[in-house]
């Protein structure tokens, strides 16, 4: 290989590969050719590490989101099924208003269970989650 072919070659060279081979020169100044497998070694694990973590993270956002995914009713539907409202032929508007109408007539228990249905923590005392519902349905 003579010179022209070598400026040549060098010419093509991009400017991240020149990132990549001057990492790699350097690491095999820094740490020698004996180090370098076990590092790489090191890497890989490391890496592997970091896509198992990122599957279960997928996962978990997958199990989370999926149930609420695979049931096609809205949220203003299943508060009003929990709160012993008809559904069928209203509209989204129709049956926030018959929830908010039913809301005080319904005992504490399926208040908690409507405020499930909308996403809403159900701990707060029944009071509470009735204004949080009215908020969760006029938002």
């Amino acid at each position: 290989m003579d010179i022209v072919s070598m400026l040549n070659l060098t010419a093509q060279i991009e400017g991240f590969e020149w990132i990549i081979l001057l990492i790699i020169v350097a690491a095999l100044f820094l740490f020698g050719p004996q180090k370098l497998p076990e590092l790489a070694r090191g890497f890989g694990r490391a890496m592997g590490e970091f896509r198992r973590g990122q599957m279960e993270v997928q996962k978990e956002i997958t199990q989370q989101f999926g149930t609420a995914a695979a049931d096609p009713r809205t949220r203003e539907q299943r508060a009003a099924e929990a709160l012993g409202v008809a559904t069928t032929g209203k509209s989204d508007l129709q049956l926030k208003l018959d929830i908010a109408r039913s809301l005080d007539k319904v005992p504490d228990h399926v208040v908690g269970a409507a405020a499930q249905a909308l996403g809403l923590p159900s701990a707060s005392p029944t009071a509470v989650l009735r204004e949080q519902i009215l908020k969760a349905l006029n938002g």
